[in-house]
């Protein structure tokens, strides 16, 4: 009795660390295997095309990402995802490359989950919660009862919260060049520093994530061996989480000292050509309106007065 009672118990822990750590684990070999390190930085950049959405003003782009944070804030969750399929309009017509959309989907999707399981894990409502799995006292201490269906639920509902920026942030990464962005925070009134910035902030995660795949192929160039083993081999993996953080000191010395000289050499290409000496701004492009983006300024105006009046009218206000 006591034996089937401890195999019982031991088995409930087992399955109770794997739903705890297993989603974790999981997505960065996730992003590995559908991305990859290598080409990040060109892919998770822009994409020149004749679509659309590439000839639209610049300034309703940049508009448009912040406008929609506020706007899915604003509406309870069967709203934010009627807003979520309106925000997926744009990239049927931007028809990205399938490299780009694997790149997007894995960047996109990959918090998506995370944020669904931990709050499966960490949310509970206060009136109970129904759990798929109850975790045995053994585990009870990192805080949670067990995995519920109301806490993946209610991660779901954030979840499509932070689609809806994210989707319409990476629309503007891929259909808009910086020469456009800096152009667009100028005609804002903002100084052109500032777009110089943003546009540097959107390549500054691919390009670093590159240079770490760059340096650990270096060091295994180097003889020092990084490569993972299967999954069945365990009694390797102890060795290669070693290795791992053996050679963290390493990379993130050469890691610094090449975003600086990245940094360095950017200043002084932005010095050469005058950056920041003038006032008033000329560029080679000026952007002309055109009939299609007058349609779209009015269709984004009038999605903006539909969630003005569902919130005004108490249909689609957040209730919490």
């Amino acid at each position: 009795m006591l034996s089937s009672i401890a195999e019982t118990l031991i088995v409930q822990t087992i399955i109770g660390y794997l739903f705890m750590f297993i989603v974790p684990l999981i997505l960065p070999v996730l992003f590995v295997k559908l991305v990859g390190f290598q080409g990040l930085r060109h892919l998770f950049s822009y994409e020149p095309k004749g679509t659309l959405i590439h000839r639209l003003d610049p300034r309703l782009k940049i508009v448009y990402p912040v406008v929609m944070g506020i706007l899915c804030v604003l509406l309870n969750w069967n709203y934010v995802f009627v807003l979520l399929i309106v925000t997926l309009i744009p990239w049927i017509i931007l028809r990205p490359s399938p490299a780009r959309v694997r790149v997007t989907l894995t960047m996109a999707f990959t918090p998506v989950i995370g944020m669904i399981w931990s709050q499966g894990l960490f949310y509970v409502p206060p009136g109970g919660t129904h759990l798929l799995f109850a975790f045995p006292w053994t585990i009870r201490w990192f805080g949670t009862a067990g995995l519920s269906t109301n806490g993946m639920f209610f991660g779901a509902q954030q979840a499509g919260r932070m689609l809806v920026p994210t989707l319409a942030s990476l629309i503007v990464l891929l259909s808009t060049t910086p020469s456009e962005i800096i152009w667009a925070f100028y005609k804002f009134r903002f100084p052109p520093v500032a777009g110089f910035a943003f546009t540097v902030a959107l390549r500054f995660l691919p390009q670093m994530i590159e240079r770490v795949a760059i340096l650990q192929k270096a060091m295994q160039v180097r003889g020092y061996n990084l490569s993972a083993p299967s999954w069945w081999q365990l009694r390797e993996w102890p060795n290669y989480i070693w290795r791992v953080l053996n050679s963290i000191p390493a990379i993130t010395v050469a890691l610094l000292i090449s975003s600086l000289r990245t940094t360095s050499v950017m200043a002084m290409v932005a010095d050469a050509r005058a950056f920041g000496s003038h006032s008033e701004r000329v560029t080679l492009r000026q952007h002309q309106i055109s009939n299609a983006d007058r349609i779209a300024w009015l269709l984004f105006v009038l999605l903006i007065l539909a969630v003005i009046s569902l919130v005004s009218l108490h249909i689609g206000n957040r209730t919490y």
